[in-house]
């Protein structure tokens, strides 16, 4: 990576994990961190007696006083209801300070440099514990970044330059680039392992975005080129070319023009097709295909505010859960792959959630699994959205029902075989009449799934 771009993706990092842009006060100085002197543990320094954040720079002291993470960490862990809710404010800190990093490395806040300083010169100042509750921060920090960088084009070259950053512990000046991050690979072991889980989490995601896209793409009933090899090259488009108001390099059109020669040697015969894919379609025209990733990227941001309201759910005392009702220690995942007898293509649920307190010897595991859809109801009769929701259990029990196999290295269920307990479907209920959704939930409760709306 040439070094203007190393410097403004470290320049975003900084900004984006102190808490300010580019001309405003840092929300902590470095010296007072530096000079941090933590006290005695007591929640009372972070939180009031529900958990909740209290206090100027709480939230930072806190994840810099590697002591006191681990202990809140841990007591989470254990199911202490104060300390899981503190923790999660943390990680849902932590999380949109990944969409805000992906954000930032679209393009430089700063229109000049070195006019803004790199404030923060070594994350682990920032967050210096090696510990699972310090991981598991980079974990969600990592993972926010990538799934958000990728939806909006950020270049490959950027999110791995911030990965490494992030999953290797050091934020890495641009004059000892090389030397830290050599210094980065000799991690202790647990970190090197952890590190790992992480970057397959990473590879996992991409996974089940591709074969969502590529479900999408086989099902888009949009303008197609011309399915005839010698027809069909006249249309091949060109990167150097892209159509009048598309500017040049721009990431959507150049997924376009990899898309299209994809779709071509598929069609030629000289690129293989995954095992079980349907037949390879004829590309589609650009209009279509950007009509595609738009509603694509929409159905995305669905699926991750509905995984925000389970995670929020999670951290509600037992008896305040609805969707979740009947949980005793929830964990929400989400894209984990799911292997199923007889074929060796797994579908990825858009959410799992596993009580944990079912994992303890001689208990059954609970698992319960979500599909998120996003449907036009308005232009459908009432039975017509019958059928739909019909359609969309079966779909749900058949890819995320029954017997399974969790696929996830790292999940606390990975490698075994599970039955999972209880299907659910989320609607998107915008414009949604109150009858229709009277009607649709008695219908879900014969179909053998459970039905949800939410309105992101």
């Amino acid at each position: 990576m040439n070094r203007v771009l190393r410097v403004a993706v470290l320049v975003a990092l900084s900004l984006v994990l102190g808490g300010s842009r580019c001309g405003e006060d840092e929300a902590v100085p470095l010296e007072v961190l530096r000079g941090d002197v933590a006290p005695p543990f007591d929640y009372g320094v972070y939180c009031d007696a529900q958990g909740r954040l209290t206090g100027r720079y709480s939230d930072v002291l806190l994840v810099h006083r590697s002591e006191h993470l681990e202990r809140v960490y841990a007591d989470a862990r254990r199911g202490d209801a104060r300390a899981r809710a503190l923790f999660g404010q943390l990680e849902a800190q932590v999380e949109a300070s990944g969409h805000a990093l992906a954000d930032q490395a679209l393009g430089m806040v700063c229109g000049a440099l070195p006019a803004c300083t790199v404030r923060w010169r070594f994350l682990d100042e920032l967050m210096p514990s090696r510990g699972a509750g310090g991981l598991r921060l980079r974990q969600v920090l990592a993972t926010s970044f990538e799934r958000t960088a990728r939806y909006k084009g950020v270049q490959n070259a950027v999110i791995t330059a911030v990965l490494s950053v992030l999953l290797a512990g050091t934020v890495l000046e641009v004059a000892e680039g090389r030397a830290a991050l050599a210094e980065a690979r000799t991690l202790a072991e647990e970190t090197a392992l952890e590190t790992r889980l992480v970057e397959g989490l990473a590879r996992e995601e991409a996974a089940a975005l591709r074969a969502s896209l590529t479900e999408a793409e086989a099902l888009e009933s949009g303008a197609r080129h011309p399915a005839k090899l010698e027809v069909l090259a006249r249309y091949r488009p060109s990167v150097q070319e892209p159509p009048r108001g598309v500017a040049a390099g721009d990431g959507r059109w150049m997924d376009y023009v990899a898309y299209w020669e994809r779709r071509y040697e598929e069609l030629a015969g000289t690129r293989p097709r995954p095992p079980g894919a349907l037949p390879a379609k004829p590309p589609l025209a650009w209009e279509g295909y950007k009509s595609l990733l738009g509603r694509f990227q929409q159905a995305m941001e669905f699926q991750r505010d509905v995984a925000r309201v389970l995670q929020q759910e999670a951290r509600l005392a037992k008896t305040e859960r609805h969707w979740l009702r009947g949980l005793e220690e929830p964990l929400v995942t989400e894209n984990v792959g799911l292997g199923h007898e007889g074929t060796v293509i797994p579908t990825y649920v858009d959410q799992l959630v596993v009580d944990e307190a079912s994992l303890r010897p001689g208990r059954t595991p609970t698992v319960h699994s979500f599909s998120n859809k996003q449907r036009d109801f308005s232009s459908m009769s009432v039975d017509e959205a019958l059928k739909q929701l019909e359609a969309d259990a079966q779909e749900a029990l058949t890819k995320y029902g029954g017997s399974v196999e969790i696929r996830r290295p790292g999940h606390p269920l990975f490698g075994r075989k599970v039955t999972v307990s209880r299907v659910h479907l989320v609607y998107d209920d915008t414009g949604m009449s109150t009858k229709l959704k009277t009607q649709l939930e008695a219908r879900a409760t014969r179909s053998n799934v459970e039905l949800h709306f939410h309105a992101p």
